[in-house]
């Protein structure tokens, strides 16, 4: 009896910590940038009518006008957009559970050689998705080790964070959740160019693609063909004066190894310096508006549409 009674009270006691820990210190970054995933997510799964997703990292996040998408194919719209550290599969294994048929889905990387398709950072994964449970059934079976061990450390971050009252506070700035509006865009006012990078400013600089994104990618696409749905991949934003290798080459290779159409010619996205914001990879209001006109001109393309409007 005395061995019962010992093991309810740590029953007990962990049931305690477990809600400390999940419900008291997490979460602690719901204003940050990252936490913009949760109404992109929920913008996602209350679509009920064929759309358009968009998918990939900030390119994506600081690079459309969805709402121009939407008005061209008269589809809804989401920009599932977020943060290249997570890695480009990340992104696309979140969307999985909610891809419709009739959908049409635009993986759009600004890194095309990752050599593994799981997560980069499981710390930045934790800071993601936090105690928002329906968020987790978006990381797959393989980063599920390395979630747990990195666990300690993100709730390290998130403790200290609480203990000090700097938790969800009140954030501003284009790296800030409250950024972007109702489709997924970062929408915080760039009207000029800002590279605050200077001449190192990150940029592309892909020369070929791995045989993990390959492989990742093809399977994926098989995955969305089962669900009805169409997949595409599209070119990122491409600052012409950080530009040290041949884009022809990963052309070459994306139309020829990937089992899905490639809408996008490379070169026609590279851009001059005053079309970006803060990053080579973020556009700023003019570099959007460009953008999105030429996406949505492949896309058209791509699906033998006419143009509308």
């Amino acid at each position: 009896m005395k061995a019962l009674i010992f093991i309810a009270k740590i029953l007990v006691i962990a049931i305690i910590l477990f809600a400390l820990m999940f419900v008291v210190i997490m979460p602690q970054y719901t204003t940050g940038f990252n936490a913009a995933i949760i109404d992109k997510y929920q913008r996602l799964r209350s679509i009920d009518e064929p759309k358009i997703i968009l998918v990939g990292d900030s390119n994506v996040a600081f690079g459309f006008d969805s709402r121009m998408i939407g008005e061209a194919f008269n589809m809804p719209v989401v920009n599932f957009g977020l943060h290249g550290g997570l890695g480009q599969a990340f992104h696309t294994d979140m969307i999985k559970s909610h891809i419709h048929e009739g959908d049409i889905v635009i993986i759009i990387p600004a890194v095309f050689n990752e050599e593994t398709s799981k997560i980069a950072d499981h710390v930045l994964a934790w800071v993601t998705i936090e105690n928002h449970f329906f968020l987790w059934s978006g990381i797959s079976a393989q980063n599920y080790w390395d979630m747990i061990l990195a666990y300690p450390t993100y709730l390290n971050r998130a403790a200290r964070l609480f203990l000090s009252g700097e938790g969800n506070g009140h954030m501003e700035g284009f790296f800030v959740r409250a950024a972007f509006n109702e489709y997924g865009d970062n929408v915080y006012p760039r009207p000029e160019t800002e590279l605050v990078y200077g001449e190192s400013v990150l940029s592309f600089n892909c020369d070929y693609l791995s045989a993990a994104m390959r492989d990742y990618w093809n399977e994926y696409n098989e995955f969305v063909i089962s669900r009805g749905a169409t997949l595409f991949i599209s070119s990122p934003p491409i600052l012409d004066d950080q530009l040290e290798v041949d884009p022809a080459v990963l052309q070459s290779q994306l139309d020829n190894e990937l089992n899905f159409p490639m809408i996008s010619q490379l070169e026609d996205y590279i851009f001059p310096r005053e079309y970006f914001f803060e990053s080579g990879f973020h556009l700023n209001e003019i570099g959007v508006a460009v953008r999105t006109e030429l996406f949505i001109r492949d896309l058209m393309l791509a699906l033998g549409t006419p143009r509308i409007y």
